[in-house]
Formats: C-alpha cells, structure tokens, sequence
C-alpha cells in the first residue's frame, strides 16, 4: 500500500515544507512547495453525519399558503426570524410566479416551532421592476444593517390585470406570460434598520446576466469574507445550452448593495443545480454553498470565495426524510435548502418540501459538534462487523505463472481470453468465509491489470470482451448475489491507481503534452463511471476499497469520493487524499499494536513508503497505534493473506502454494492481535484458475471460525453496561484465562487505563492491565481460580460507559 504524496497535509494546523515541518496557526494558508495553493487547503467541516431525524415541530405550514424559500437570522431579541416565500393555495403551485409574497415567522429554536407573524414584501406594482411578486428570501445581517435579497419579475411594458395574473398562474408553464415573466426575473434587496422594518427596496435589480449565466439572476445568497469583499451567488441559465440547464455564478462587491461584478467562471457547471446558499466559515477560513440536485442535496466548498469545488462532504443527503418515530417522508420536491450557522457551525438544514398539495418548509437538526472524536454510522458497522475477507481475483490468475506486483503493474497480461474459470463457483467462495466467522466480504472488481470483473458500459477491458460465458458474465454480480444469500455484507475493491493495460501508473497516464493531458481526462473519466457503475447496479455495498488510496481531483486524479456519497450513502470509504473513515493498520501482519486508538489526528493518510513523514516514521507506528488525543475518528484496519506463512505473502492464487496456508495457531495470534486490539480484521482469500477457493483454504477457514466460536462462543459469565468499575461473580471457584472487555464507541472511547483483578483465596490479585479498550478489547492471562471478577478503570476522559465485561476460560489453547 503506497501513495503519491505531491501534497501534504499533517493536520489543519501544520505545514511540511522540505526539510522541516512548520506549525502555524489555524488560519495560515497551506504551502506547496514554498507556493501558495489557495485550493490545497482542505475543507473540514464535517457535519452531515450529525444531521437528525425531524418531527411534526420541525415541519412549518400555515393554512392556505404553499410556504417556501426558508432564509433563517438570530435577532437581538434571541429569537429565531424566519423569513420565507408564500403563496395562496387558490392560484395553484405555479402561483409562485405570479402571487409570492416574503413572510416574517418567528421561534425560540433554530429547528422551530415557527409561528407567522408578518407579511413583509410583496410585488409593487407595475412601473417597477419588482412589479410581480418577491420571491425566494436570503436574510443577513452586515454593519449594523438587515439585508433582505429576494427576486422578483415583470411583464415589461405589457398591461395586465389581477386576473390575467391568476389565469397565468393557473395555466403554468404553458401560458404566454411565462415566457416574458421566467426571463425578466432578476434579484434585488432591501435594507432596513430592523427585522421588523421598515424595509427600504432598491430601485433597480441588483445585477443583469452575464458571463457564464443568462436571461435571468435569480435566487441569491451572500456573505462577506475575510477580505471585506461580499460574495453573491445567482443562478442562471447556462450559456449556449439549448436543454434546460442552470448554472450557478459568483459575483463580487464590496457594498452589500452593488455595484457586483460576476465572475467569469461559473460556482457549478458541471451538474444540473438549482438554490444555492451560502455562507463564509471564519474558523475555517472557508466558503460553503449548498444546492439541491435532481436526487440530493449536496455542498460545495471554496477557500477564496471565487475558486469553488465539491466539498469534502459533497452528497449531503438523499431527497428523503427520516421521523423521529423511525418512519420515512419521501417528498415529491425537496429543494431551496438553507443551512443556519451560529458561531460558524451548522445548526439547522432548513428546506422547502412540496408533498401532494401542500408545500412545507422543513427544518432538520443538527447535532452540535461533539467535544471529542465519535464514530459515524459507517465507521460503527465496520467496527462491529470485526472481521471480513477479501478476494483477490485478476486475469493473472490463469497465466500460471508467478505473480510479480512490480511486473503486473506496468506488462499488460498477453491474452486477457485466458480468463476462462470452468467451475466458477461465489456461493462456494462466500460459504467459506462464513464458515470462518466473517461478516463481509470483498472483491477486487479491478486491480493492477485494468481488468473489470463486472459487465461495464464504460471500460471495453471488461468481462463484456471475454469468451468467456459468451461475454454476459459479471463476476462482481454473482458475488454480491452470493454474500446476500449467506447473509455476508459485500463490499467492493477497485484498484485505480494502476491500470498495466492502459498504460497508467501512481494515477498518471503514459504520454506527454496534449497526447496524455487528453488520455488522463479520458482515463478519469472512465474510472468514475466505473465507480458510479459499481454503486448504482449491485444494491447497498457495505465498503468500497480503493487500494493504496485515490489521490485527489485537485491532483488531477479522479472524483471518486463525490461519487460514493452520492449513491453509496451507507458505504465505508477507504480511501483518497480528501477522507478516510478507516485507515491502513501499519503492516500486512494481520496485527496492530497494543494500544491501538480508534482516533487519528488527520482526516485522511496516504500509504505504504510514501505517506506524510509524520505517519510513516517508526515503521508506521501511528498507524499501528492511532492517537488517542487524535481529532478524527478513523479505526484501524488489520490485513493479512491467508497465504502468508514462512516466508510467503500470497494476495493471489499460485500453483501448489498449499505449504504456506498460515497454520490455526497462527491464526488466532492474529485474531488476538487485531479484532482482540480494537481492530478490523481483513484477510485475503485467493480462488483458484478454476474459479474455487480451494479446499485446503476452504478447510482452514472452517477450523479457525470453530476455534473462534469454542473459546468465545459462550461466557462463563457478563456484566453489561458498566461504569467506572464492574464485577461478576461465580458461585464456586472457577477456572478462567480470559477477558473481553468492550466501550459503547458510539460515545467515544473514553478509557485510558485499566485493570483487571480476581478475588482469589480472599485477596483481589491484578491479571491484566491496560491502556485501550475501544470496540474490543481480549486480554489473556494465566489460569486463575476466582470466586469474583472485577475490572477498575483507572483513568478516562470522561464518564467511562462499558458496554460488556465477560469472563472465559479457554485451556491450553
């Protein structure tokens, strides 16, 4: 596992220069090689895991109204002001164009109840250009002032009545008022001295259409950076498009009423969006917008204000909602989203929700940022599911010949028709890492030859051009179908980073000039709709696997982490440069070291000899370790191939490698020193040229899964849910070797030392000690006769929460 490390990043407070590593405060720019990279410095701001259930509170609707648009402010009468768009129900929902009006509701939280107030602005009238409703708020506060954007439109010169409104606004789309109102829509402001006004309107729009957006500047929102410049981002339609498109552009000032001079680039052209919002972080020296999409909501990030990219978190959620009581609200529309920052952290994702004839304005919690590490949803499954496999399967497989991982990355494989597995058997592959006590699974779908184990529409190196199966098969297919079967979650690895076949090493392309410049954008484009193949057609995969970790897009490497979020919202990445939710365990031993900390002080790592000097020094010691003062939550990966054993290191099948199948006892060694360590355990299965594990592997596997089970199938005794001390007694003297000891990690891991001590012949003598439990923790110890069994927590962050304390007695073994 390596990495191409061009770019560097210790943690948010430090830089690496050559030579030395210089620590600077939080908001001192990144330095590349001595050069500034206004987009190298990453955006942390992670909070989409925290986002929380709602309830029949956090839903605003008023008779009569279709209510949306929401823009949230705190006033100085520590209130909570909403103000939002509305519109009768009488006119029909595309009355939003014709009969908007900006509403003024009122709570004491952030996430609501919300209670109306006010009308505050409406259309004025012809003669103006805001003649025809006001629509689609933003509120914000600058220098003593309140700024209320809106949009608003016309019909030019053309005279109209109340009821040519209200035919209009019946007809929809259709009517030809529509075609003079959508392109005279444009965005303005009005000022006022109080939340409660007077507000003062500008007598002109606040800025017409150019650069990468025309006919229209609509739904606006604004913020001041650090610069003192103010930052104002309107949608538009897209340039030289003759398909219905929106673009979004910045445009910049420093008035918060103009003049504005839009920028040539646009904030998003690559996708669809509309509504975006946006706000400055001043703790992280960052801009963030978010926007809804066609299926998501999603963020995009900017360290200038004019640069913009995905975010670190990109897919924020689903179109869908979850209720407190476990429920879901899937609306029909679920767009113009909102997030309220207080002291620059999210605390509410307000959005406008459109479900059969009524139109709502929704508003999401979010939990405050905990004070120490927690792991996600991902990161908790993972963790739990304590042990997978992995199978590794290529074209190489066939050859048989010997595997050379330096030779298989840069000979192409001569005849990849050589692929042709004549007992093809994944039920048989997924039983036996059942057997052994594995609860899931993964697939190298692509590895170092660029050969794709699935049927895909995008990489012609596919099972789509084998003879095989008459080029219908879809290997990564029947595994998923496999893992289902036997209740084994499936997971995918796709190897990227080489592809022999096509010329691609470390990510680059061969070539030079335009040559490979248009190869490597062809190539990233292939690799990302694989990814986005991989995620749409196999169901919910519980890990996707990029070996030796993606770079970044900012390296011109390509997107794959927007990708996964977007349709794998479930699935554990690992990894790129921008996350990673597990990390690399230090070795391909099977082990870590003891401790070894859930927590990790970077968000990401890189891999192998080439990651940052801070985690590579000392043979990977704070990958093997963690930290236990670490920022991120990041749990340790322990990997190891099956066919391992004296002096072999076999990732892939080779003829007669029976001998170094590792031996039962070596095996438990590494269940000890990994799943026993608060580590995942992940080891390597290798099926054969005729498409089975083979059957000395299969019948290891079993033996270990029942060695397993016989030692920890069955307590002698438990204590569950414990505090800073628990004990357990027996009836009778009783013989054990063995502890496991587990935290709820959902609060964190909050042990720092403990021991362990038996009551033997009325004196409590101490049979282990330790610094980390985390998910898991097995301690062995020679054999005592105990009456009582009690653990001592003798240092901890805070409140220690011990999920299970349990006693065993395995013998010799």
């Amino acid at each position: 596992m390596i990495i191409k490390t061009q770019r560097v990043y210790l943690n948010e407070f430090s830089i690496k220069l050559p030579g030395r590593l210089l620590v600077l405060p939080t908001m001192m720019i990144v330095l590349l090689f001595g050069v500034v990279d206004a987009q190298s410095r990453p955006d942390t701001l992670f909070f989409k895991d925290r986002l929380q259930p709602i309830s029949e509170e956090n839903i605003f609707s008023t008779e009569g109204y279709y209510n949306w648009g929401p823009s949230i402010i705190k006033g100085d009468d520590n209130r909570y002001h909403l103000f939002y768009s509305r519109w009768k129900k009488a006119y029909k929902f595309t009355g939003w164009l014709t009969h908007s009006e900006i509403a003024h509701a009122i709570a004491k939280h952030p996430e609501g109840p919300y209670k109306f107030k006010e009308t505050v602005v409406k259309g004025r009238g012809n003669g103006h250009w805001d003649a025809i409703t006001a629509h689609n708020p933003k509120i914000k506060y600058f220098d003593g002032k309140y700024y209320l954007y809106y949009i608003s439109t016309n019909l030019g010169e053309q005279d109209y009545t109340e009821n040519d409104l209200i035919e209009t606004a019946h007809t929809g789309y259709e009517h030809p008022n529509w075609a003079i109102l959508r392109p005279n829509q444009r965005t303005g402001v009005a000022v006022a001295e109080s939340l409660n006004g007077p507000w003062k309107r500008m007598e002109n729009p606040l800025i017409e259409p150019s650069g990468p957006i025309t006919t229209l500047t609509v739904n606006p929102a604004i913020d001041r950076g650090s610069d003192g410049r103010y930052y104002l981002i309107v949608k538009g339609d897209k340039p030289n498009e003759k398909r219905f498109i929106r673009n979004q552009a910045m445009a910049v000032s420093d008035s918060p009423t103009g003049p504005f001079t839009i920028l040539a680039e646009p904030v998003i052209d690559y996708l669809d969006t509309e509504d975006m919002s946006l706000w400055y972080d001043s703790t992280r020296n960052y801009f963030y917008g978010v926007f809804h999409a066609h299926s998501f909501i999603g963020m995009v990030s900017s360290s200038d204000g004019k640069n913009w990219k995905k975010a670190t978190e990109f897919a924020l959620m689903s179109k869908k909602l979850v209720m407190k009581d476990g429920t879901e609200l899937i609306p029909d529309r679920l767009e113009r989203p909102f997030v309220h920052v207080e002291h620059d952290e999210p605390r509410v994702l307000a959005m406008a929700m459109k479900k059969g004839d009524a139109a709502s304005i929704i508003f999401r919690p979010i939990a405050p940022k905990p004070k120490y590490p927690l792991p996600n949803e991902r990161q908790l499954a993972w963790q739990q599911a304590e042990m997978g496999a992995v199978f590794h399967y290529d074209l190489h497989v066939f050859d048989r010949e010997a595997y050379g991982q330096a030779n298989n990355r840069i000979d192409p494989v001569k005849d990849y028709q050589i692929f042709n597995p004549s007992a093809l058997n994944t039920d048989q592959w997924v039983k036996a890492a059942k057997d052994a006590g594995f609860t899931f699974a993964i697939l190298t779908a692509t590895h170092e030859t660029g050969f794709a184990l699935f049927q895909s529409a995008v990489n012609p190196y596919s099972m789509k051009a084998l003879n095989f199966q008459e080029g219908k098969g879809d290997i990564v297919r029947d595994f998923v179908t496999s893992c289902r079967k036997y209740g084994i979650k499936p997971g995918i690895y796709l190897g990227i980073r080489w592809n022999s076949f096509l010329g691609v090493h470390d990510f680059e392309v061969n070539g030079a000039g335009e040559f490979k410049k248009n190869r490597q954008r062809w190539y990233n484009h292939m690799v990302e709709g694989m990814v986005k193949e991989i995620c749409r057609n196999y169901g919910e995969l519980f890990e996707i696997w990029f070996d030796g970790g993606a770079d970044s897009p900012a390296n011109g490497a390509p997107d794959v982490l927007s990708i996964v979020q977007q349709y794998q919202p479930n699935c554990l990445f690992y990894h790129n440069k921008q996350l990673a939710e597990a990390r690399w365990g230090g070795s391909e031993s099977g082990k870590v070291n003891d401790p070894c900390w859930a927590t990790f002080p970077y968000y990401s790592t890189g891999a192998g000899e080439s990651a940052p000097a801070r985690i590579a020094e000392n043979n990977f010691q704070l990958l093997k370790e963690g930290d236990p003062n670490g920022t991120y939550w990041m749990p340790a990966m322990a990997d190891a191939p099956l066919r391992g054993y004296n002096g072999r290191h076999e990732w892939f099948w080779e003829p007669g490698d029976e001998d170094h199948i590792f031996p039962l006892t070596d095996l438990m060694e590494m269940y000890y020193g990994s799943v026993g360590r608060n580590a995942t355990l992940i080891i390597g299965l290798t099926p054969n040229a005729e498409g089975v594990l083979p059957e000395p592997d299969v019948n290891r596997l079993k033996e270990w899964g029942d060695e397993i089970r016989n030692r920890f199938g069955r307590p002698l005794a438990q204590l569950e849910n414990g505090g800073l001390k628990g004990s357990i007694s027996f009836d009778r003297p009783t013989r054990i070797d063995h502890v496991v000891l587990q935290e709820d990690i959902r609060k964190g891991e909050r042990v720092r030392k403990f021991r362990v001590e038996g009551l033997i012949d009325d004196k409590w003598k101490v049979l282990t000690r330790g610094e980390n439990i985390g998910h898991k923790h097995i301690a062995r110890f020679d054999e005592a006769k105990v009456r009582r069994l009690r653990y001592v927590i003798e240092a901890q962050t805070l409140a220690p929460i011990i999920k299970k304390f349990e006693a065993y007695f395995v013998g010799h073994k």
